[in-house]
């Protein structure tokens, strides 16, 4: 299943009313694709919306539900990616609060830390060249240092270094323009 921005933000809004009818206070936190696309640049589409949520149970009712409506899969909203989001800091920028339910997007660093722990070659190297760019990451011994403020006595593997050495070998991006505030 392929979500658009447009599908992310209409599947958020609905989550976020869902809450709210049910009298049901809630934060989202999401990272990945959706991440990318809701606050840094415009990526195209991605398969889901990867987020961590509080209370689980309310959240998952209401993303089941939204995706009852639209015709959408149970998995475009999911909690798969948890384990990966970094526990020694973790950054977050607020894409909606209304003092009952709230919903975060993962800061540039964090998630470029986070797809260099993935580094799937072929399917990370697009984000992680972007990445780089918005953060102003010049060389891989920064992007290593980056990486170790999140994930504190780990290093970056070896497939992430022949990621980002064929990037710095192109050159990196120009920044690219952040999309329009998404309206939740």
């Amino acid at each position: 299943m392929a979500l658009s921005r447009d599908d992310l933000i209409l599947g958020l809004r609905q989550v976020v009313e869902y809450l709210r009818a049910a009298g049901e206070p809630g934060g989202i936190r999401i990272v990945g694709g959706a991440a990318l696309s809701l606050r840094h640049f415009e990526r195209g589409t991605t398969d889901d919306i990867d987020a961590t949520v509080h209370p689980i149970e309310p959240a998952m009712q209401a993303a089941a539900e939204v995706a009852a409506r639209n015709g959408w899969t149970t998995s475009w909203f999911n909690t798969a990616a948890a384990q990966f989001v970094p526990f020694a800091i973790a950054e977050w920028e607020p894409l909606y609060d209304d003092g009952e339910v709230s919903v975060w997007v993962a800061s540039a660093r964090m998630l470029l830390a986070m797809k260099l722990r993935a580094s799937r070659p072929g399917r990370d190297d697009d984000d992680i060249a972007n990445l780089l760019a918005i953060c102003e990451v010049a060389n891989s011994d920064d992007a290593g240092e980056l990486y170790e403020e999140f994930y504190p006595g780990e290093t970056l593997e070896p497939k992430a270094h022949r990621i980002l050495n064929v990037i710095f070998a192109k050159g990196l991006p120009e920044i690219p323009e952040a999309p329009a505030a998404a309206l939740i």
